[in-house]
């Protein structure tokens, strides 16, 4: 998988997409368990998500706990649920979304992150 630095994004290219997401190349990407994405359909609109295991859920549901904001539940927008950590699961699960026609479903239409006008505008 070919990632590039562009500022605060990484960037992916595949096929069907581009997927920026602020971190660095010097973070181990495939110990990620909580990750927010700006997925661009080529020429198409972009996508935000946030990518979560069920481990990273149960750590904030436990942080919330132990500090008094709560733990009863969790809830977020246009959130998608990985079975492993790492930028690859979560390459994998954008993927599968946008093979599947499932995106628009799973997230909501943004402003380009790179300033470009959103096509479906």
């Amino acid at each position: 998988m070919n990632i590039t630095q562009d500022g605060p994004f990484l960037i992916i290219e595949r096929e069907r997409f581009i997927v920026r997401f602020p971190a660095a190349l010097a973070d181990d990407l495939e110990e990620l368990q909580d990750q927010d994405f700006y997925v661009t359909l080529t020429d198409g609109p972009t996508y935000y998500a946030s990518l979560m295991t069920l481990d990273a859920i149960d750590a904030v549901l436990r942080r919330w706990s132990q500090t008094g904001e709560g733990g009863s539940y969790f809830f977020t927008t246009d959130l998608v649920i990985t079975p492993r950590p790492g930028i690859t699961a979560m390459i994998e699960a954008i993927d599968g979304l946008v093979r599947e026609g499932e995106i628009a479903n799973a997230c909501q239409i943004i402003p380009d992150p790179t300033g470009r006008r959103d096509a479906s505008a």
